[in-house]
């Protein structure tokens, strides 16, 4: 299993069959943070390789540094092998936005917002989903944030998208049922009380990668982590790779 990192939370998933794109498509709004490059961007467009032949595309949510309509929808239109899959307000939001809709939507689900997680099958690839509230409190209620839970031949990588640090949320999805191999967190998950309390009682993973990470490093941050988690990774650069073993 390879992960590489594209852009802030933007990943790519693959192993030797499937790939799988989450949070990656969108461009260059919040200078603080990576975006992903034009070149990239034209890769994906243009199912070049790594982006050929994508199963099943993630987003967590609707802010536009981890979603652009037109980007997602070009990517779908041009990638006629790929479903997407999120939340109903990401759907509605592709309807209102995407000039060729008609020509995409048989192969998007949007979930509509509730406490359950749900396993599927898209494509070929396993994912559980679930709806957790967004960071930053009461001004972003209205954000349907998604989790998600992938699974690889037999390897499962949970991706949190911005979900609020709030364990009795996470006591209610009770992730650590699932095993998780690889945990793709917000980094400073990995250096707060709170984080750590749901990382540690509440997600268990094997691994722990850090995502969301600014253009301007935080030393501060970097060291807690280190000291919190000595063997875990936080992505810093574009490009970067981890590969997943056993």
């Amino acid at each position: 299993l390879k992960i590489t990192y594209i852009a802030n939370e933007g990943v790519l998933l693959e192993n030797n069959t499937q790939k799988v794109i989450i949070d990656a498509l969108f461009d260059e709004v919040y200078k603080a943070y990576f975006s992903p490059s034009e070149a990239t961007i034209g890769q994906m467009m243009a199912s070049e390789k790594p982006f050929n032949e994508v199963n099943l595309v993630l987003t967590t949510h609707i802010h536009a540094d981890h979603f652009e309509a037109n980007l997602m929808g070009d990517f779908l239109k041009n990638h006629q092998e790929s479903r997407l899959l999120s939340s109903a307000q990401i759907r509605k939001e592709l309807e209102s936005k995407y000039v060729n809709f008609d020509q995409i939507e048989e192969r998007i689900k949007g979930h509509i917002r509730g406490i359950k997680a749900l396993k599927e099958e898209i494509n070929g690839v396993t994912v559980y989903s679930f709806f957790m509230y967004h960071s930053g409190g009461e001004r972003n209620m209205s954000i349907e944030n998604m989790g998600f839970i992938v699974e690889m031949e037999g390897k499962r990588i949970l991706h949190l998208g911005d979900s609020d640090m709030n364990p009795d949320r996470f006591k209610e999805v009770n992730l650590a049922q699932y095993n998780i191999d690889v945990a793709l967190v917000p980094y400073w998950y990995m250096s707060s009380d709170a984080g750590i309390e749901i990382i540690n009682d509440h997600i268990k993973p094997k691994q722990l990668i850090g995502i969301h990470y600014p253009k301007a490093p935080s030393r501060t941050a970097l060291d807690e982590i280190k000291k919190n988690y000595p063997k875990a990774t936080v992505f810093q650069k574009p490009e970067q790779t981890i590969i997943i073993k056993g």
